[in-house]
């Protein structure tokens, strides 16, 4: 490929983040380019049940969003993405996280809130400005405490994506998330919301309840 909720202000990234981030884009013939670019001026998106409007770096996008309830604290979220191609609805899916057994494109998102205050997966869009251009950016943070219980501290890592078009490959849809950037998180934390603010500035989403520590954790 050639290219690959709430209330919000304007906010920089910590120092941490934008030394660490680059861009790694798939192989052409055995090659892989790589760049460092600058990301600033990040601000979310903010999101409500049901579909949710935005204006992109180049088209109109939308993201309905839709609880999955379970009965219990295994409940979640589902995220389709979608824009408009001749006329035509059509889904914007995401590059599969690097390392995965699955390599296709995702149709959809999913998170995994838990209680709302252990929260195992995070969601979150923002726009901002990627080596100076204006982009759409998706933010996925995986906590994972391991076989421990799930209020337990673990380790969070931030999947990085931007919205991009494709060039036309078959099985690619006209428009997708690029995967950016793996982002392992410094320390731990007990909710995939806290490590998310930590480490981008962006706030807690709408499940999550104010956190008891900068980790989240209960000391």
């Amino acid at each position: 490929m050639i290219n690959r909720m709430r209330y919000v202000t304007a906010c920089s990234l910590p120092l941490f983040l934008i030394s660490a981030f680059t861009v790694c884009a798939p192989a052409l013939a055995s090659s892989v380019q790589t760049a460092s670019p600058k990301l600033e001026q990040l601000t979310p998106l903010p999101l409500h049940d049901g579909l949710n409007s935005f204006k992109g770096p180049e088209d109109p996008f939308s993201v309905f969003q839709t609880w999955r309830d379970n009965g219990n604290a295994w409940g979640y979220h589902l995220y389709l993405l979608t824009n408009t191609v001749e006329g035509k609805t059509s889904v914007i899916s995401v590059e599969a996280r690097p390392g995965s057994s699955d390599t296709s494109l995702q149709d959809h998102l999913s998170d995994a809130p838990h209680t709302g205050e252990d929260a195992l997966t995070t969601i979150q869009f923002a726009r901002g400005l990627l080596d100076g251009k204006p982009s759409v950016l998706l933010f996925e943070a995986i906590r994972d405490p391991g076989e421990h219980p799930v209020p337990s501290p673990g380790p969070t890592v931030i999947y990085v994506y931007n919205l991009t078009t494709s060039d036309g490959t078959p099985g690619w849809t006209p428009s997708y998330f690029h995967f950016v950037k793996k982002i392992p998180v410094p320390g731990t934390f007990c909710s995939s919301d806290t490590a998310l603010k930590a480490a981008t500035g962006l706030p807690l989403s709408a499940d999550a309840g104010p956190p008891p520590s900068p980790d989240g954790c209960l000391h």
